[in-house]
């Protein structure tokens, strides 16, 4: 199975694409609008798309080669677990405390949550955070005009 775990995963990528892609057309536009709010969609369903394409291919060349090796993985259950409680936290809180805010902290708990302990840079990852939320929510609210949730700022 883990021969063809690329293909799998590059195969059920693609499935999504098409389907958010096809999705992304019943989102409505404002009249007048050159791009609407199912623009961001479409070019997201384009770009998985193709990196799905790019992993079941090399997958598909890699399966013929592929030799069973024995790997111990260190599981990581309350990793994993902190992860989804976040994803649910961060939707919830996403309305009443704000993007900015609930994006900021959210993207510092995944990439202190995802780097090894040993690997962690404390204010690095929160420069990065504060930086990369600020650019996407002036992308979206002053380029394509989409508001988000402005919560307690």
């Amino acid at each position: 199975m883990k021969k063809y775990s690329d293909m799998i995963c590059g195969m059920i990528g693609i499935a999504i694409a098409v389907i958010l892609f096809i999705l992304s057309f019943q989102i409505n536009r404002k009249e007048g609008d050159l791009i609407g709010a199912g623009f961001l969609p479409m070019i997201v369903a384009v770009i998985v798309f193709f990196f799905s394409l790019t992993l079941t291919m090399r997958g598909w060349k890699s399966s013929k080669t592929y030799v069973e090796k024995p790997v111990e993985y260190k599981k990581n259950t309350i990793g994993v677990w902190s992860m989804i409680v976040a994803c649910f936290l961060y939707a919830a809180l996403l309305k009443p405390v704000g993007f900015i805010i609930d994006s900021v902290w959210f993207l510092y708990f995944t990439l202190c949550m995802m780097t090894k302990k040993e690997n962690i840079r404390w204010v690095r990852f929160g420069i990065l955070a504060v930086v990369a939320v600020v650019i996407i929510y002036l992308i979206f609210t002053e380029i394509f005009g989409i508001r988000l949730p402005k919560g307690i700022l």
